[in-house]
């Protein structure tokens, strides 16, 4: 195959770049912010900073402190989802569970609130 040339190369950047932004007019905001969160999780995917939630009012994670759980449940990655899954499913009534039980009292996060009461729930109720 012979290489491109380069008024050809301009003219499909041309084309890629107004297919581009056509396809980001027609996304939703949320949709187009998704798709950024996906890019920079790609990038650094391997890092430190995805195998744990670096907290930013403490020092230590703590799966006890309601605190450290809002900001699990707020800004946590799905690796720090599923760490709290499984403790809350070891020990369904233990230290963990009753401060997430006040943490979805006290607090409404969107769309982790009302998921969390469901698995809290359902694990204390025998369910895994």
């Amino acid at each position: 195959m012979h290489p491109l040339p380069k008024p050809v190369k301009g003219v499909f950047a041309r084309w890629g770049r107004r297919g581009g932004q056509t396809r980001a007019r027609r996304l939703s905001p949320l949709r187009r912010s998704t798709i950024a969160a996906q890019a920079a999780r790609a990038r650094w995917r391997g890092t430190e900073a995805e195998h744990s939630l670096p907290s930013v009012r403490l020092v230590a994670a703590n799966w006890e402190d309601p605190v450290y759980l809002e900001e699990v449940l707020a800004e946590g990655l799905l690796a720090d989802w599923r760490t709290l899954y499984q403790r809350i499913a070891d020990y369904p009534f233990g230290a963990t569970a009753e401060a997430l039980a006040r943490v979805l009292v006290a607090q409404a996060i969107y769309g982790a609130t009302p998921l969390w009461k469901g698995i809290l729930r359902h694990l204390q109720e025998g369910g895994r």
